[in-house]
């Protein structure tokens, strides 16, 4: 396996270079667009872009997230948009429990990610991690893969961590089409809140 360590990162460095031309046309509405009008296939469609966007870094999530929103009601908006993450989180995680022997590397090119060890209780960082919406989140996920994070603890955390986000980004997607109203403005703030949530919960949970 040592042979294919370097794998991993290359198809996200890939991914990105692929999709940065294209990062100006990928927009909620480009992709509520080009998706296909009948909403099981709709669903297909948005579940197949979070798995490219799991494989760059430059695909924007909260994209797809609106997208969900404008695509689907509330609640199987919410419901596609959190499967659709947890995608996007598993793969590139999957593909880090193969680049552990590259772990120190990849902390010393990112040493932002040195920070993000798991330490005694996997599952509460993960928790966090998400919650903050903690970017490049392609590679946050690649490094908690490679530093032997237990699959249940971070599909928990992750799930937990990323609802808050998830709920926020879709209802910002449902207020796409009533811009400037107080709908649209008071959807764009709990991204902050929950940045500065995580922030507080951090202090009082670290060491």
């Amino acid at each position: 396996m040592e042979k294919y360590r370097w794998l991993p990162p290359l198809v996200l460095a890939a991914g990105a270079l692929f999709l940065w031309p294209l990062r100006d046309r990928l927009t909620a509405e480009r992709i509520a667009a080009w998706s296909p009008r009948e909403a099981g296939l709709a669903a297909v469609f948005l579940l197949a872009l979070y798995a490219v966007k799991s494989l760059s870094v430059a695909f924007p999530l909260s994209a797809l997230e609106a997208a969900g929103g404008l695509l689907f009601p509330l609640p199987a908006a919410l419901a596609v948009n959190l499967l659709g993450v947890l995608t996007a989180q598993v793969i590139p995680f999957l593909l880090g429990r193969q680049e552990r022997a590259g772990l120190e590397t990849l902390a010393r090119r990112h040493p932002r990610l040195a920070a993000l060890r798991p330490g005694d209780r996997p599952g509460r960082s993960v928790f966090l991690l998400r919650l903050a919406g903690a970017s490049p989140g392609d590679l946050v996920s690649l490094y908690l893969g490679a530093a032997g994070v237990p699959l249940r603890a971070y599909l928990a955390g992750g799930v937990l961590g990323s609802l808050p986000r998830v709920a926020a980004a879709t209802v910002v997607g449902a207020a796409l089409w009533d811009l400037g109203s107080p709908r649209f403005w008071l959807s764009l703030l709990p991204g902050a809140a929950l940045t500065g949530l995580s922030f507080l919960l951090w202090q009082l949970w670290k060491p």
